[in-house]
């Protein structure tokens, strides 16, 4: 997206070159995507949905974005918050400011022990 700074497309180019390398073959290889501009470094962590939901009450404005779209409603009901898009939902929308949740929770056990174990440093 031309739209995008370079904190963003540079996670997202890191993240897919270690797709490539470690799941080759799974997505087609497109050349690199230089930002326009710079941003704000983009952060991952990992939390619960009750640390989530007090940092939405507080003072993280943001999207929440789902893997699934049929995981959107109960979402909402558990977070107590509005702004929460499957990825299907959210396409062509932008947004200041997204969370992405339960990204690998669909994923089968067999596809999720490789990316723990790249994630979390191991063999």
């Amino acid at each position: 997206n031309f739209r995008s700074h370079s904190g963003i497309l540079n996670c997202a180019g890191g993240f897919l070159d270690l797709l490539f390398e470690y799941f080759p073959g799974s997505a087609k290889m497109l050349p690199k995507d230089n930002g326009l501009f710079r941003g704000p470094r983009p952060g991952v962590c990992r939390t619960d949905f009750k640390l989530l939901k007090n940092l939405l009450r507080e003072n993280l404005n943001g999207t929440v974005i789902l893997c699934h779209d049929t995981s959107c409603g109960s979402v909402k009901r558990i977070l107590n918050y509005e702004l929460v898009y499957g990825i299907k939902e959210a396409k062509g929308l932008e947004f200041k400011s997204v969370i992405v949740i339960n990204f690998f929770s669909g994923l089968g056990e067999c596809s999720q022990k490789p990316w723990r174990n790249l994630l979390l440093g191991r063999e």
